[in-house]
């Protein structure tokens, strides 16, 4: 058996770090739903909705800053003073928002939704004002291929606050020992990161590309707040319209919705990086679209597989309490369903001329995000919620696909998805029935067997052969 490469190596180490960073909130949730009152784990959801939110402002994409201009310098000695300047402008940043934030967490608290705490919002400020110090160096990390690095850092910090925080809420601390844990992860990381900086490039500042990291910086934060309309803003409508206990029943169920996000990410790791080399090869597009189809039919798999096994995983996982977040699950399995075949088929929004299209894409996505959640979450509530979310990611998905088809057309076999997508989609339906632990497994193998032999009768999976695998294994 060949031996991996060093590129396959390195998208292995970035991807487990993506993966484990996120998955660990995914594995504590067993222990943390069982240690937190319901109420206090609904806030818990609004203070990352809020982590979501200020990372955005506080952070003005200046990790994309650091790509472009470090990136685009000729020499190693332009490439470090590049990076200590935007690094600098960083903890500049970070020092005026400190005691910015902190002086006005008073006046905020009433203001959040969920009801936190003077202390609560300033601990979750200064999180955030420590989340530019911390992504720049991390990019650093990346542009230099030091993956095992990056991993160490980023993973070491995710096991770090989870470990404190199993302490904290055992000692009793409650929502409180939960964020400070996450503090002393943070502060910890920050400190580590920023001698690696220091060390590597030094500290150094200039108006001028202070200027133009921050006007460059401007359409991504944009792009950013774009974002959080779906992922974020869900929270602070449900807050009001409902209880926090019921921000708990539908954080948990978008838990599962991050499971489908997860388990695709390995095909996302292999395809994202070279999909536009693929597609300008020769026969690019319908080798691009082949692999499109595969990924399409993969994240349809998933989302079959976890909305069948998300009840089972409630019930046997989390207290009683909590199996109203089964009624949930499929309409954010569902939303993250449509969210990643955006994903999948936005290849030619990319591959155009300009990325004008995706603009108006992601504009026209967070007004209707916004719209939906607010109306529909005032006139029917967590339903409402639900139902704004899934709506505005299927639309999303069309204008992505619409658009990328007009820009760079791929010759996708329309009838062959449509055919698979609507299986999905009755199979997604009986997942959400009550069934018996027994049934609703034999259920899964069932649904998981049948669109497997479909998206190989239609060509959307390669058909799978013991002789072929053992023949690539020799190879």
């Amino acid at each position: 058996m060949k031996a991996l490469s060093p590129m396959m190596k390195q998208t292995l180490l970035y991807g487990s770090s993506m993966a484990l960073m996120r998955g660990i909130s995914l594995l504590m949730l067993p222990f943390i739903t069982h240690q937190l009152p319901q109420a206090e784990f609904g806030k818990l959801e609004i203070v990352s909705s809020i982590a979501a939110l200020g990372s955005i402002l506080v952070g003005l994409g200046l990790e994309d800053a650091l790509y472009r201009f470090v990136g685009r310098s000729k020499s190693e000695a332009e490439r470090l003073t590049m990076s200590a300047r935007i690094f600098t402008l960083t903890l500049i940043i970070c020092a005026v928002v400190i005691p910015l934030s902190w002086s006005l967490a008073a006046w905020l608290d009433s203001m959040v939704p969920g009801g936190l705490t003077t202390y609560q919002l300033r601990l979750v400020l200064l999180m955030l004002a420590l989340e530019g110090c911390i992504a720049v160096p991390l990019g650093w990390i990346r542009m230099q291929n030091r993956a095992f690095t990056f991993f160490s850092v980023a993973v070491g910090r995710a096991l770090l606050q989870a470990g404190l925080t199993v302490v904290m809420l055992l000692s009793g601390r409650g929502i409180d020992g939960v964020l400070e844990a996450g503090i002393i992860a943070a502060v910890l990381q920050a400190v580590i990161l920023f001698v690696i900086q220091v060390r590597e490039t030094g500290l150094a500042f200039s108006m001028p590309v202070a200027k133009q990291s921050l006007i460059y910086s401007i359409p991504i934060m944009a792009s950013g707040l774009m974002a959080f309309t779906m992922n974020g803003f869900d929270r602070w409508v449900l807050a009001e319209v409902s209880s926090l206990e019921e921000v708990a029943q539908f954080g948990v169920a978008a838990k599962f919705g991050l499971a489908v996000v997860l388990l695709l990410q390995p095909f996302g790791m292999w395809w994202m990086p070279k999909r536009f080399d693929v597609l300008y090869d020769v026969n690019g597009r319908e080798t691009a679209t082949r692999y499109t189809c595969f990924g399409l039919t993969a994240v349809m798999l998933i989302s079959v597989m976890v909305a069948f096994l998300a009840p089972l995983a409630i019930t046997w996982l989390l207290p009683d309490t909590y199996q109203l977040a089964a009624t949930f699950t499929v309409f954010l399995i569902i939303a993250a369903l449509f969210k990643e075949l955006a994903e999948l088929v936005n290849l030619g929004s990319f591959a155009g001329d300009t990325t004008y299209g995706q603009m108006a894409i992601n504009v026209v996505s967070a007004l209707v995000a916004v719209g939906t959640l607010i109306w529909w979450g005032n006139s029917y509530g967590v339903i409402g919620v639900l139902m704004a979310l899934t709506f505005t990611q299927g639309l999303r998905f069309v204008l992505f696909y619409a658009v990328s088809q007009h820009l760079y057309h791929l010759p996708y076999p329309l009838t062959a998805l449509l055919f698979c997508g609507g299986f999905c989609f009755f199979w997604l339906y009986v997942s959400t029935y009550e069934w018996s632990d027994i049934a609703r497994l034999m259920l899964l193998m069932m649904a998981m067997g049948s669109m497997v032999l479909l998206a190989q009768r239609f060509s959307l999976l390669p058909k799978f052969s013991i002789q072929a695998m053992k023949r690539q294994t020799a190879n």
